[in-house]
């Protein structure tokens, strides 16, 4: 089950992105991301600071492709998102640090969706995400225990510091959603396949 309304608790105590750049269509699982100490001044930033796409979401059923973008503010916030454009104010992803964009970890990803609380009555369901140079592969755990495997882009280096990240995204299969399964975790591994990260999701199956 999407339990949206707890979603939304957090996501509004964590997450001052998702409010200031635009709206929630009904949930969002934002790993650790860090609201903003002045939302005003961040909203500021996220209209005016440039976004650069990082990774792509395929189109789906009667759904348009979207993009996924990384916004190194003014505020010394590393915003990820994803949305139909780089200016788009219906926006969904979170902020960290600049200076620490995964938190001290190999792997952080945002789970979005509209519909639910049921896995069925899920209309779209997308997850984005940025990992360490050390990750060499990111899969979804399901419910039922299966895989997906998520394709990551070349590393790309945009933090303060200097350091490479490789970004992604990924719409889940509509097929999944109506057979009642939804992601419990999403791993990221090394090149043997040993396990480096794991994010739970909060999805309850």
């Amino acid at each position: 089950m999407f339990t949206s309304g707890s979603m939304r608790r957090y996501v509004v105590r964590a997450v001052g992105v998702l409010l200031l750049g635009g709206v929630i269509t009904s949930g969002v699982i934002a790993g650790q991301f860090r609201g903003p100490e002045d939302p005003e001044t961040l909203a500021t930033a996220l209209r005016e600071d440039p976004a650069v796409r990082v990774a792509d979401i395929g189109a789906g059923q009667r759904l348009p492709v979207r993009g996924v973008f990384v916004q190194l503010t003014s505020t010394g916030l590393l915003c990820l998102f994803d949305a139909p454009s780089p200016t788009a104010l219906a926006r969904q992803g979170g902020c960290n640090s600049a200076d620490d964009p995964l938190g001290g970890r190999e792997l952080f990803a945002s789970l979005s969706y509209e519909g639910g609380p049921e896995a069925e009555q899920v209309s779209d369901a997308r997850l984005i995400g940025l990992v360490s140079a050390e990750v060499e592969a990111v899969e979804v755990l399901m419910t039922d225990g299966t895989r997906r495997q998520i394709a990551l882009r070349r590393p790309v280096a945009f933090a303060t510091r200097g350091d490479s990240f490789r970004a992604f995204g990924y719409r889940f299969r509509v097929s999944d959603l109506k057979r009642g399964l939804g992601p419990t975790a999403v791993l990221a591994l090394d090149s043997k396949g040993g396990e480096l990260d794991r994010q739970p999701t909060g999805f309850a199956g």
